[in-house]
Formats: structure tokens, C-alpha cells, sequence
């Protein structure tokens, strides 16, 4: 009697139905090990392929990930696997590489084995561009970077990095390129002798990195793992690695003192990491800071929190919170405009989540004006030598503001119905070149005093321009 209660009982438990979601989280990393780890890590840190973890895939739906693995992607080493997976194989994968990803770790020694030195010649004969007025343009679509002379605005050479939408850093004297991509891969390129010299994978996932005044040592901010990795420009080894325990914000040179400054997401502190000494110093702050920007002098930061509900003066000196202004719709701050008018600073920044451009005085922190624009933008940008504020709106226009008036003057639309975003000027703020952020896209430069178009220079989604003069940090 008792075996047959027995064997009921086992029958009982076969019978009743599994955890689906671990049967398809299991069935999923089974088919992803054997059709995805190769290029995509069996862990999906990345290896040749993008990292598969929430911090790279973001928002994007079933549809869309089942779409790039069903048909692969043009231009790149993404196969389809259209002939080879079921159309139930592909949805468990997609199940699975959305889940979180376990606590990943990446040493010195997962930085050591990446790194790859290169033996590519330089250009020949060597270009003599203008140093001070060259540019770096980032192609998203192909994870190309450009070199390009800003005189002619011709291309003169590219470093191919990866998944990168911005972010290339110049060292001080304009003679290296350093340039990072999301997926935490960073290229050294030489400017004097027009090569590649070298890349390694820094991180999983990286934010952004800073380059020190001396050109000595790069500083890569990661967000998987959550750590600040130290480079040696020179060899490109790893020096030391500096765990956070926070998502970082952002970090950046502050060249009047020997000192990267590093903020967070999810910490409601600013460091200060002295480059040569290594000594960290820690203060709080008010609110997390995500985004920030640090004002001409070096004295002031201004920061805010991913919520945008307030702006945060710090003063760098006497590391205290000196004043609070209300926000709205989450500034995006690193990209101010900032500008001098009449003897008085000025920024003027976007924000993310609201049609506005805010013009604030700097050293009074008083908001001047709040301009309306047509749509959400994300880059607001002015040079010395204009009389405007250039401002993306999320749309096809670009829209110009006066620096007097704060009124919106004029407007130019690159190409009707796509996107039009970042504006960056010539040394001379002669020119401005605008991208066209889609597949089909371009770089179009335009006279800053006439609007007229100069040239089209075409590009899979471009991204940021980086003018030497304008923007070395």
C-alpha cells in the first residue's frame, strides 16, 4: 500500500506544471550560449559584439530585439538567424538577455587580455591640418570616429570603436585622441602620426572618461562594474582600478587643479580623486548629481538629479551647496552654452523632458529667461563670436536664439522630417555643423552669419562634432 501512495505521489509531482519562467529563462541561456556567446560573452559582457545587458538594450522592445536577431543588422557582424532558430528559440533568447545580469566582475587581468597594441602605419604623407580647429565627428550608426580638417572639411582618417554616440576626449597638447564606447572599449589614436596606436576594454558598461592636463593618465567611469579604471596613456595598462559602490554620474579634468571630479546617480556625493596622489576626498551634496557642468572659473559646479527638479550650485572651494533653483523636466546641463554678454557669464541649457531653453546668469544663479522651443532638445550650443544660441528640438529644426533678446530669430531644417541634433562651430564660429541623425544621415555645415548651406557631408547617424578649441575636455 505504502508504495503505491508513493509512486502516486511522484506521478503527482511530474504531472504538476514547472516554473515556466525558469524553463524559458534556462531553454533561453541554453540557446544564447550556443548562438550568441562567441561575439556576445557567454556571460553578455561583450566580446567583438555589444554587451546584452539592461544597461546596453535599454528600452527596446520583443519586437525589436527578435527583429535584429531574426534578420541581423547591415554594415555590421550581426548575422540573421532567420534560417537557423525557430521562431520560439529566438523569443526565449530575447526572454533571457533581458534578465539582470549577474554581478559582473572585469580585473585587471579580463582589462590586461584585451588589450592590443597596433602595428597600422600612419598616414602618409602625413596631413597638416590646422590643430586648433580640428574636428572629431562620431558616426553612431557605424561606431566609426572621423578625424577631419576644419579648415576644408575634409575626412581624413577614422578609428572604428564600436557602440559610441559621443564622447571622444583630446589630450591637452592636440596630439592624442582617446576615444570611449558605451560597451567600455577605449582607442588611443595619435594626431602626429595619424594611427591607430592601441585599444583595451576598460569595463562592461562605461559612462564617460577624462583625460588628465598632463595627458598622462586616462580616467575611464564605468557603471558595470561600478569602478573608476586609471590608465597609462602611454603603455595603456591599467594602474589602478577605484570601486565607486555607486552608479556614476560623471567624471571630469578640472584643469586648474590636478583633480578628476566624479559625481553619481544614486549618491548624494561629489569626489574629488587627485590624479598623482591618488588621495580621495568625499562631501555630500543636496541631490544625486547625473548631470552637471562647471563654469569657466572652476569654481562653481552646477548640478542636478535625474528627476530635474532642482538646480544645485556647488561651490568647489568651500565644497558646500550654495544655492538651490527650482527645475524642470530634467536640464541636460552638460551641454550648456555658456557665453559672455556686456561684461556678464551667462548659460543656456535644454532640458529633456520640457520644450525650454533656460538662461541663467551665472555668480547671481538667477534664472533670466525660459524660452519655448518647438520640441525636447538635447544640445544647446553658442560661440564667442555670434550673437546666438543654437538649440536642438528633437525634431527637424534647428531653432536660434539671440543673445540680446532671447527671442527665437530663425530657424534651419537640415532635411524635412529627420532628425536634426548637435550643433558644433568652427574655431572661428564661422560655420556650423549640424547632424541628421538617421541611417541616411549627414553632417550639413552652415555660414553662422547667412544660414546658407556650405556642405553635406554624409554619415550613418553622426552624432557629436568635437571642435579641438571649443571642446578638449
Amino acid at each position: 500500500m505504502k508504495r503505491i501512495i508513493y509512486c502516486a505521489a511522484f506521478m503527482l509531482i511530474l504531472s504538476a506544471p514547472l516554473n515556466a519562467e525558469l524553463i524559458t529563462k534556462d531553454y533561453g541561456k541554453d540557446l544564447y550560449r550556443q548562438n550568441c556567446s562567441s561575439c556576445h560573452h557567454p556571460e553578455r559582457y561583450g566580446v567583438s559584439g555589444p554587451p546584452l545587458i539592461a544597461e546596453t538594450i535599454g528600452k527596446r522592445k520583443d519586437a525589436e530585439l527578435t527583429e535584429t536577431i531574426k534578420n541581423g543588422l547591415p554594415s555590421t557582424n550581426m548575422p540573421s538567424f532567420k534560417g537557423s532558430l525557430k521562431d520560439e528559440e529566438i523569443a526565449a533568447i530575447v526572454s533571457y538577455i533581458k534578465t539582470p545580469a549577474p554581478s559582473p566582475k572585469w580585473e585587471t587581468k579580463d582589462i590586461l587580455t584585451t588589450r592590443a597594441i597596433s602595428d597600422r602605419k600612419g598616414l602618409s604623407p602625413r596631413p597638416k591640418p590646422d590643430m586648433t580647429n580640428f574636428f572629431m565627428v562620431v558616426e553612431g550608426g557605424k561606431g566609426d570616429v572621423h578625424f577631419m580638417d576644419g579648415d576644408t572639411f575634409t575626412l581624413l582618417d577614422k578609428a572604428h570603436v564600436g557602440a559610441i554616440h559621443g564622447g571622444p576626449k583630446f589630450d591637452n597638447k592636440l596630439m592624442n585622441a582617446y576615444l570611449g564606447g558605451r560597451d567600455g572599449w577605449v582607442v588611443k589614436y595619435d594626431l602626429t602620426e595619424w594611427r591607430e596606436v592601441g585599444r583595451l576594454r576598460a569595463g562592461i558598461n562605461t559612462r564617460n572618461m577624462a583625460v588628465s592636463t598632463d595627458g598622462k593618465i586616462l580616467a575611464v567611469a564605468n557603471t558595470l562594474p561600478e569602478n573608476i579604471v586609471l590608465i597609462n596613456t602611454e603603455t595603456l595598462e591599467p594602474t589602478r582600478i577605484i570601486n565607486l559602490e555607486g552608479k556614476v554620474g560623471a567624471i571630469y579634468t578640472l584643469k586648474s587643479k590636478e583633480v578628476f571630479v566624479i559625481s553619481f546617480r544614486d549618491r548624494a556625493e561629489v569626489w574629488f580623486l587627485e590624479w598623482n596622489s591618488l588621495i580621495i576626498s568625499k562631501f555630500q551634496v543636496d541631490q544625486p548629481f547625473s548631470d552637471f557642468f562647471i563654469e569657466p572659473g572652476e569654481r562653481f559646479l552646477i548640478g542636478t538629479s535625474r528627476e530635474g527638479k532642482q538646480l544645485s550650485i556647488l561651490d568647489l572651494e568651500s565644497r558646500k551647496i550654495t544655492k538651490s533653483l527650482e527645475g524642470e523636466g530634467m536640464p541636460h546641463l552638460a551641454s550648456a552654452a555658456i557665453y559672455k554678454d556686456d561684461g556678464k557669464m551667462y548659460a543656456a541649457f535644454p532640458h529633456i523632458e520640457a520644450p525650454t531653453l533656460t538662461v541663467m546668469e551665472l555668480y547671481k544663479w538667477s534664472v533670466i529667461e525660459n524660452v519655448k522651443l518647438k520640441g525636447t532638445g538635447f544640445f544647446a550650443r553658442t560661440h564667442d563670436n555670434i550673437n546666438t544660441i543654437w538649440i536642438d528640438t528633437g525634431s527637424d529644426t534647428i531653432q536660434i536664439v539671440d543673445k540680446r533678446t532671447l527671442k527665437i530669430v530663425n530657424e534651419v531644417v537640415p532635411a524635412a522630417g529627420k532628425k536634426a541634433m548637435h550643433i558644433e562651430f568652427t574655431k572661428d564660429g564661422k560655420y556650423a555643423l549640424v547632424s541628421i541623425w538617421e541611417n541616411d544621415g549627414a553632417v550639413v555645415i552652415y555660414d553662422t552669419a547667412t544660414l546658407k548651406e556650405i556642405k553635406r557631408l554624409p554619415f550613418m547617424k553622426p552624432v557629436g562634432k568635437y571642435n579641438a578649441t571649443n571642446k578638449k575636455y
